[in-house]
């Protein structure tokens, strides 16, 4: 039907009693309309034209809003508008390359701009099938950016607007609605947040953007693209264009229409306004048919539809859909739609029952081509005779020996039902047209294969062999179902209109039940039903269009081993009820906004050893895993992961690029030996997660910090190998396995902030050479303390910002040699470990000393060190400690405290250790004096008298005894305290016990 909708209701009274009620209700408001142009120009737009060529200025559309940007016009002429309240507009001939510049009025930069924007117009295109420019700016010849409201024609036979700056990059594009050659109001506004398509004021498609328009040279133009886009002429008529440095809301655009159609914006008191009337139909016996109505209602609205005139039990939906259709369905038919204002019908259409006839493509001098009513290269199978083909008619092709397996179409052909049920036979169907209410069922092993164009607007069912769907002949078809392990190649082909597909099976010999091999890139708009494990494929690409639903039960495997390689969904819907998509065989699934898409969380992408998963534009609120030698990639910072889990598996990688991503799911799992690396661009990424490591993990940082927000557990832990950035922890994480920081070189750091702590870490281990670079920045923790509990370590080459405390049973040891995961972090013999403020040593500290003056040391440029615990010196030279051996093993401004112990007690035999610079951090080998020692042993009258020299002259001892030689020294008795003489010699008499089998003497020095 063409014209525009307001006259054509009126032929048929519908809109003029519509009017009338709304009319009078308005009047009994007293309301006064509002005139279009008023509702556009208080929206502040930066240009309006309404097209009005019978009274504008020869070659101009002046730009009504007084920002002096009037059009230049080529070749427009006057037509009726679109509605009683908005009667001009302009036709464009695109045969004449009509146009409208609107580069040339006196304040063309004011159009040039970024960010939000908004272009809306009333278009009427001539044709449903045409690919052209409403209102664009570029495709840019050397830069290909452009901003664009156009029909989409041959890519979806529907409406698009989008834009995308210099390189392709940041492009985001939304489609929607159907291509009719009816009037439409089309609205694509960018708003900062989204991309939002409108038509005729309703919200059909969407895409996530925050962008909006680009700054590049091109011109606006009206009914043409310019640079490269120009020749992308629009052939149609088209009325009351505007442009806008804002996002029109949704009430916005409403309010526009409702003006445009009815002349007020207020429809609280109107009847539903019926934008799109029901078309007549016409299907063939045992087939479906769906009659719809388009309805605008400010308040809740009803339906009730009729068949001549006589209301239909239970049909009260905005369609209604006829199924096993039968002679005496045909009729017309009507729907009454109602709202607490009143009542409004529309037109009644007819449902025409067309007679079928079954027909057999014949063997016996067939010529191979299938036509109307003119070749007998068929057999009638209710009588057996030769007969030719009509319109209606069902035929079937079968493996009957001999017949063409080339057809040629000729002309245009509609049968109401195809059948093809072959095993041996590949029917190759080309040229000429197929269309009509008909439908087509594959069934056999066969592979069947349709270049024709078609415009089929029944069900497809295959359930066996293979369909190769050229030529968009399945774009009008009303579903398609594919079953019995059988397949669908897409053979190039776009599909729109949320196409429903039933879908199950591996497809034949395993390639796919939906497979594309032919012509990259075919964008699918579809919505498919997982009826059981299915598997996608391809020797192409193919890609899920903004807008597609895939539901079901599943699983549903992503294989693109045949040679496509990679396939993409956009802002896909993924049902509640789909558990598991696999991606395999060397495959790569790209995401573009599907930030939420998934209606289940917990929906596990499991991705492959050798697999990809891609994130390329928005974050995604699924579950993933990513197995041994897969990986994940997120090229665009500054989104979300809100999915249940992240599983990385061992051999496995995740990789962030840019600052900004958030991983707020559920838990973040790490398997051992898997990596995580974030680079590009300042900022940091912010993963709430919690985190369980399972092993040792693999970070790589650069450029932005990583904020673990939430607890990380696990008995893993994590090798941190990076350049210029840090992993900052703010909890009290429980992890118990190592945590290696940074390799030779490199200036990695962990940071502590808050109450964020490592105390359960059972390794700290520093990979640098150089103390003064740190490695562990504890300034942001409330107590700016990194303090090592019982059972943990702290050794390598590296510096702490802020203070520490090594608790009774953690040890520290500077320097060594680390290797894990296969990566080698540090290889010192020696080293030290320094700290900006105090250390507080209550454990054990292993130092080794490789030659004099060469050794470990703790070094505080703070507050000073504390000794205490245990102090364990570790001889590794090769050689023996030497008197004159000095090493500077501790360095601070101040010392304080002592050691309890200082193992082993002397550096060698006739050598001792000289503790006494210590206060100065030094530690000197001297050898030892003089030990007083037993030299006689007598037994004089009922005593045992023992004597000796070497003692100090004068000095203090004391005689202890024991007949256990077995128990601690502590614990021999204390038996006498005697003094030395002059010379330093003693002797001493002691009483022999009557009874005593044993006992044993020494002699200790005073302190």
């Amino acid at each position: 039907m063409k014209g525009d909708m307001i006259r054509q209701n009126s032929t048929y009274c519908v809109c003029g009693r519509l009017l009338t009620a709304i009319s009078m209700v308005l009047m009994a408001s007293n309301s006064a309309l509002a005139d279009y142009k008023s509702a556009v120009l208080g929206d502040n737009p930066l240009a309006y034209y309404a097209l009005n060529p019978a009274s504008d200025p020869t070659g101009t559309s002046p730009d009504l809003t007084g920002n002096g940007n009037d059009g230049f016009a080529y070749n427009i002429t006057p037509v009726t508008g679109p509605t009683s309240y908005l009667t001009n507009a302009a036709h464009f001939d695109a045969s004449d390359d009509a146009f409208i510049d609107l580069s040339e009025g006196s304040n063309p930069g004011l159009l040039n701009f970024s960010g939000p924007i908004t272009v809306e117009a009333w278009v009427q295109p001539s044709s449903s099938s045409e690919f052209a420019d409403i209102v664009a700016k570029g495709y840019d010849a050397t830069s290909d950016a452009e901003v664009t409201l156009r029909v989409n024609g041959p890519y979806g036979a529907d409406y698009s607007g989008g834009s995308e700056n210099a390189g392709g990059a940041d492009a985001v594009y939304v489609t929607g609605g159907s291509q009719t050659t009816n009037w439409t109001y089309a609205v694509v506004a960018f708003d900062g947040t989204n991309c939002n398509l409108y038509l005729n004021g309703e919200l059909v498609g969407q895409s996530s953007d925050t962008n909006g328009s680009f700054i590049f040279s091109d011109d606006w133009v009206i009914g043409d693209g310019s640079s490269a886009g120009n020749g992308r002429f629009f052939d149609g008529n088209i009325s009351e264009v505007a442009i806008y440095n804002y996002g029109l809301s949704a009430a916005q655009v409403q309010s526009h229409y409702y003006f445009g159609i009815v002349g007020t914006n207020n429809l609280n008191y109107a009847v539903p306004i019926i934008t799109n009337q029901p078309q007549a139909q016409a299907a063939f016996l045992g087939g479906s048919v769906t009659f719809s109505v388009g309805v605008l209602s400010a308040l809740p609205a009803t339906n009730q539809w009729f068949s001549n005139n006589v209301a239909i039990i239970g049909q009260t939906n905005a369609s209604l859909t006829l199924n096993n259709v039968e002679t005496n369905d045909a009729a017309d038919y009507s729907v009454v739609v109602g709202n607490n204002n009143g009542t409004s019908t529309s037109v009644s259409v007819p449902l025409t029952v067309l007679p079928p006839g079954v027909l057999q493509w014949s063997a016996n001098g067939n010529s191979g081509v299938w036509d109307t009513d003119n070749s007998a290269n068929w057999i009638d199978l209710a009588n057996g005779r030769p007969t030719v083909f009509n319109n209606g008619s069902q035929v079937l092709f079968d493996d009957t020996a001999g017949v063409p397996t080339g057809v040629t179409v000729s002309g245009t052909v509609a049968p109401g039902l195809i059948t093809v049920d072959s095993s041996t036979n590949d029917f190759n169907i080309s040229s000429g047209t197929i269309n009509g209410p008909g439908s087509l069922i594959k069934e056999g092993s066969s592979t069947l294969t349709i270049t024709s164009a078609g415009s089929l607007t029944g069900p497809i069912t295959i359930s066996g062999g293979a369909i190769y769907a050229g030529s968009n002949c399945f774009s009008s078809v009303s579903s398609i179902t594919i079953t019995n392990n059988s397949t669908l190649d897409l053979a190039g082909s776009t599909m729109g209109g949320n196409k429903p597909i039933l879908v199950s099976g591996t497809g034949l010999n395993g390639e796919g039940a939906i497979f594309n091999s032919d012509a990259d890139y075919p964008q699918e708009t579809v919505d498919i039903t997982l009826a059981g494990e299915t598997m996608f494929g391809g020797s192409a690409r193919w890609d899920l269009a903004s807008g597609s639903e895939i539901n079901g039960t599943g699983p549903l495997t992503v294989d693109w081993s045949a040679g496509a390689g990679y396939g993409q969904w956009n802002t896909v819907t993924i049902g509640a009820d789909i558990s598991d998509v696999v991606v395999t065989n060397g495959s790569t699934l790209g995401f573009s906004y599907m930030d939420t898409s998934c209606q289940n969380s917990a929906t596990m992408f499991t991705i492959a050893p050798g697999c990809q998963l891609s994130f390329y534009s928005g974050g995604f609120n699924g579950s993933f895993s990513v197995a041994n030698g897969a990986t994940a990639t997120d090229y665009n910072g500054g989104v979300a992961f809100n999915g249940s889990i992240i599983h990385l598996f061992s051999g496995a990688t995740l990789y962030l690029y840019g600052a900004g991503v958030a991983v707020n799911g559920s838990n973040l799992i790490f398997e051992n030996n898997a990596l995580l690396a974030s680079y590009y661009n300042s900022g940091a990424n912010i993963i709430s997660s919690a985190v369980t490591l399972n092993g040792v993990v693999h970070f790589v940082v650069g450029d932005h910090s990583m904020n673990y927000t939430n607890v990380i557990s696990g008995p893993g832990g994590f090798v941190l190998d990076s350049d210029n950035n840090e992993v900052v922890l703010s909890a009290t994480n429980s992890y118990t396995g190592p945590t290696i920081i940074g390799s030779a070189g490199n200036t990695p750091e962990v940071a502590l902030t808050g109450d964020g702590s490592i105390s359960q870490s059972s390794l700290i281990f520093f990979g640098g050479t150089n103390a003064d670079v740190a490695h562990v920045d504890v300034s942001g923790r409330s107590d700016q303390t990194l303090t090592l509990a019982g059972g943990q370590t702290l050794a390598g080459v590296g510096g702490i910002n802020g203070s520490l405390v090594v608790s009774a049973g953690a040890t520290i040891s500077p320097a060594g040699t680390n290797t894990t995961i296969g990566i080698t972090t540090g290889a010192n013999s020696t080293g030290a470990i320094g700290v900006t403020s105090s250390i507080t040593l209550n454990g054990t500290t292993v130092l080794k000393l490789n030659g004099s003056g060469v050794n470990d040391s703790l070094q505080s440029s703070g507050s000073g060190i504390n000794y205490g615990g245990t102090l364990n010196l570790v001889n590794i030279s090769g050689a023996p400690l030497a008197v004159g051996d000095s090493f500077q093993i501790f360095s601070a401004a101040s010392y304080t405290g002592s050691f309890a112990n200082i193992p082993p007690a002397a550096p060698g035999a006739g050598l001792a250790w000289d503790t006494s610079q210590l206060n100065n951090g030094i530690l000197n080998v001297v050898a030892a004096s003089a030990q007083p020692a037993i030299s006689s042993v007598a037994i004089s009258a009922g005593n045992l008298v023992f004597s000796g020299a070497n003692g100090t002259a004068s000095g203090t001892f004391y005689v202890l005894t024991t007949t256990n030689l077995a128990i601690p020294l502590t614990n021999w008795i204390t038996l006498a305290t005697n003094s030395f003489d002059g010379s330093g010699a003693f002797s001493v008499t002691n009483a022999v016990k009557p009874g005593t089998l044993q006992q044993f003497y020494r002699i200790e020095l005073a302190p």
